[in-house]
Order: C-alpha cells, then structure tokens, then sequence
C-alpha cells in the first residue's frame, strides 16, 4: 500500500453539495496526500422561520465543532460561512487554510439586522482570518476583504473540469428533441428558482421581449421556492417557455449547448460586487461553450455583457445580434490545479522557509 506523506482535511458543512471539493480532491490524488472532507454526523433542520433555523444552526454548529476538535489531521482546509469551524483549529493551535468563499457577517446583517448577532459574526470572521496560516479565495473580488491582513493568498475560482461539462447530445438534436423551430432562438435560464437568482424577473424578461420579437424560446432548468413563477410562464406561453424543473448534472451541457444566449438576471444587492464567473460555477460553465451571456446585478467581467437591470432585454437583443463578449473558456485543469498544487507545495514547507 502506497504511504501517504500527508492528511489533508476539508471542512465545510456540506462537503456533498459542493463541487469544489470534489474537484480539489481530484488535483491531489498524484500528491502523495491523504485527503478527506469531513461530514457532519448531525444536521438538524426544525423549519425555515428565523427562530427554527437558528436553534437548527446550533444544534448542528455545535455538533460539528465537537467533531472537528476530535478530527485529528496535518492540515485543515475550512470553508468559511459560517466562520466558527475554525474555532476548535484555532483552540489546539492548529495550522489551517480559510477557504474564503463568501462575507458572511454582510450575510447575517441582511438577513437579521445590525446587532449583536452580526457584530458576533464580525468578530468570528476577523478571529478565523486573523489565524489562518493561508487565506483561498473563490474570487478576485474578495481580495479587498483579506488584502490588509499580508497574508500568503491564493485565488482558486470554481471552474468547470474539462470532461465533466460535456454535451453528448448535438446542437441540432436536441433542440429537434424539444421541438425548437428551425428560427426560434433560445434564451436559457438556468439556476436555483429563488428572488436570489432572479427568477421573479423571468416574467417582466418574457413579456419584453415578445414585444420585440415572437421567435424566441425561453427556457428554464432548475428548481426551488418560485417554483409556481416558472409553471405559470409556461402555462401562459406555451409557445415560448418550456419549464424542464431539475434536471441531473450531466444533462445541464445539452441544454447550454443548445442555446443562443444564458442569462443571469440578479438583482443588485450588497453582495453584487462579490458574483463573478469565478465564483459562479455556471457562468463559468456557459464560458466553457462559449455561450454569449448577458447578466445584471454581478461584478463586471470582460466575459460578459453587464446591463442594468431594466436594459436585460436590450441586452439579450444585442446578444442575439453578435454584439456580446466571446467568453474565454476557463478549466478547473488550466486555471485551478496548478494554484492547488502550489499551495500544497506552501503548507508542507517548514515555516522558517515560507
């Protein structure tokens, strides 16, 4: 049996739902590193008010921090939001690097106010970078957040695997499969159905642009809470909107595949600056097949047409017309492996030498 150098740990609250993890695992199994993303044996969920979901939180917190201070490892990789898990790391003097992924005391604060709980949530973020021996960022965009702490930083964005997004189903195929018109153009809408994402914008999106124009198709995949907001398009328009629901990972390439244009309609938020095509897994995706993309309420990028929120219509026009970036297509091989690879390389240097 080969003899493993070195035990990594990732630790994040759903390791399963999170394809980073999968995909750091991967770029380390020439590494000679034993690697593990540690589950929580405890997930409590009473409902979804703001009193369950916080008893939820504790009761789950609580019993993962317990796990984690008895998980024994030579490094610790934990994502943040929420920053407690690195807690029990910074209580046995442990080496970890902080995943950065995303504000959370901004989160807090938006959803329960200013107050003790968002101080709180401040006080354990700066506490968790403040001792993290190495910060991984999923953005550029977070670099602001961590730039003064002169700490050793990597940017790790979430992009796709070269053979993990791959249609197997032809342009021409699958479009004859779900009916489009040889002079239709499909516009695509993928994600969670959620205010979040954006989807009680479709509708304001649709009725524009049949005004403009009636050879168009708008097509959603995903699923959740504004559910009713997709069924009713298609109800009203059957001619125009097809609602897929949830649809397994490895189909979603056929459906970006057969588009003309992707959309990622976000209202603006405090968190607009943070959302980019290295952070969002999809977008990056929709780059991946060069895919023209037209998105409010995100950060900037060369690799989208940015519009205000009242001009997506005039810019999914435009998108139709050629008018849109040509998306550089990212992997997670090329542009991901190696950073991973080289902070490694950082962590298991004596720390006289770093």
């Amino acid at each position: 049996m080969k003899n493993l150098s070195l035990k990594l740990v990732y630790i994040t609250l759903y390791p399963e739902k999170y394809p980073r993890v999968k995909k750091i695992s991967t770029s380390l199994e020439d590494q000679n590193i034993a690697f593990q993303a540690l589950t929580p044996k405890i997930r409590l969920k009473l409902g979804n008010g703001k009193i369950e979901r916080l008893i939820s939180a504790f009761v789950t917190y609580t019993s993962f921090l317990l796990q984690i201070l008895l998980t024994d490892a030579d490094v610790y990789w934990v994502a943040n939001s929420p920053d407690v898990f690195a807690l029990p790391l910074i209580l046995r003097k442990e080496n970890y690097i902080l995943d950065y992924r995303s504000p959370w005391p901004l989160q807090i604060e938006l959803e329960f106010g200013k107050g003790k709980l968002s101080r709180t949530a401040e006080y354990l973020t700066h506490t968790t970078l403040k001792h993290a021996k190495v910060i991984t960022l999923t953005t550029s965009t977070l670099l602001r957040d961590v730039k003064k702490l002169r700490k050793q930083i990597y940017i790790i964005p979430n992009y796709p695997q070269k053979n993990s997004f791959k249609p197997n189903i032809s342009y021409d195929h699958f479009r004859k499969l779900h009916n489009v018109k040889k002079d239709q153009k499909i516009i695509l809408f993928i994600g969670l159905l959620s205010k979040t994402e954006g989807t009680d914008i479709l509708p304001s999106i649709l009725k524009e642009l049949l005004q403009k124009t009636k050879k168009i198709a708008l097509w959603i995949v995903g699923d959740g809470v504004l559910r009713s907001v997709a069924e009713e398009l298609e109800r009203k328009f059957p001619e125009n909107v097809t609602f897929f629901g949830w649809r397994p990972y490895q189909e979603i390439p056929n459906f970006v595949n057969a588009a003309d244009v992707c959309i990622v309609p976000r209202h603006k938020t405090p968190f607009s600056y943070y959302y980019n095509e290295e952070g969002v897994l999809k977008i990056s995706e929709y780059m991946f097949l060069g895919k023209p993309i037209v998105a409010c309420g995100i950060a900037p990028s060369k690799e989208y047409l940015l519009v205000e929120p009242q001009d997506l219509v005039k810019g999914i026009l435009e998108a139709l017309k050629g008018n849109a970036p040509k998306p550089t297509p990212k992997t997670w091989e090329d542009n991901c492996k190696p950073k991973v690879l080289e902070l490694i390389e950082f962590v298991k240097k004596p720390p006289h030498t770093r």
